[in-house]
């Protein structure tokens, strides 16, 4: 009797496990393999200074080994951004996963790299307001180290509240505005400076950036390019992985095909 509970317990856990599976993906964004994303080296006023890349580190990054880099430079209006239009028209109510992680090299106002939401408070398809999750009114920003927010039950700001303050809760955004939507080709954004001199010669790093949509997850774990000649793309179970070119004959052998998944 114990042994067939304990392979019925067994079983459950196998099906709970690959349930998981099925909500969750996690999907590598390096240059050449960008996806959706782009990099926009925007500015909120003079010319820009600043820059994102993809880089190996700092320390130990939340997810694989590298992550995207964020410098402003000298004018600390230099707005520069990865974004995506992947989540046009999703409604800010369907959401439930919004997290991600920062590292702030250099920081003269205890910044770190915000989200940016492109919305129509209407669920139109024009954009009305931008809302602003900003780590610095959500915690302590500290240097040198990855930090994790949690910017689905965080505080946020909007542009045309002239904000921040008031701060508000997206719960609270959404009672009042239920069919509010995030549009456009680059309706999430990931970015850094735009606020003058609090972001002057700004240097940090995000990494594996979980957005949730009805349930399902998908982690963005921003990489480094791979050295030439020593890993290769190839395309497992539905996602692309980098692996050693020595290893591609034994995966070809169980299914998986070469290059990213399409």
């Amino acid at each position: 009797m114990r042994r067939s509970i304990v392979a019925l317990f067994a079983a459950g856990v196998a099906v709970l496990a690959a349930a998981a599976v099925a909500v969750a993906a996690t999907v590598v964004v390096k240059p050449g393999e960008m996806g959706s994303w782009s990099i926009v080296n925007d500015t909120c006023g003079g010319a820009s200074t600043g820059s994102v890349s993809f880089v190996n580190g700092p320390g130990s990054p939340p997810a694989g080994s590298g992550s995207a880099k964020y410098t402003v430079g000298s004018n600390g209006d230099s707005y520069p951004t990865l974004r995506t239009g992947a989540y046009n028209g999703v409604k800010l109510s369907s959401l439930t996963a919004l997290d991600y992680w920062t590292y702030v090299s250099q920081a003269p106002g205890s910044q770190a790299v915000y989200i940016d939401l492109y919305v129509s408070s209407t669920g139109g398809t024009t954009q009305d307001t931008t809302l602003t999750f900003e780590p610095v009114y959500n915690g302590t920003v500290s240097t040198n180290t990855w930090q994790h927010w949690n910017a689905l039950d965080g505080k946020w700001w909007s542009d045309v509240s002239g904000g921040p303050p008031p701060l508000f809760t997206l719960a609270s955004y959404i009672s009042t505005h239920p069919n509010a939507t995030i549009v456009g080709s680059d309706g999430f954004v990931l970015a850094a400076g735009c606020g003058g001199s609090a972001w002057t010669n700004f240097v940090g790093n995000a990494d594996r950036l979980t957005i949730g949509v009805g349930g399902t997850s998908t982690t963005y774990d921003f990489e480094a390019a791979a050295a030439a000649g020593h890993k290769v793309a190839i395309c497992h179970k539905g996602h692309t992985i980098h692996i050693d070119k020595h290893a591609v004959p034994a995966h070809m052998r169980h299914g998986d095909s070469p290059g990213p998944c399409t």
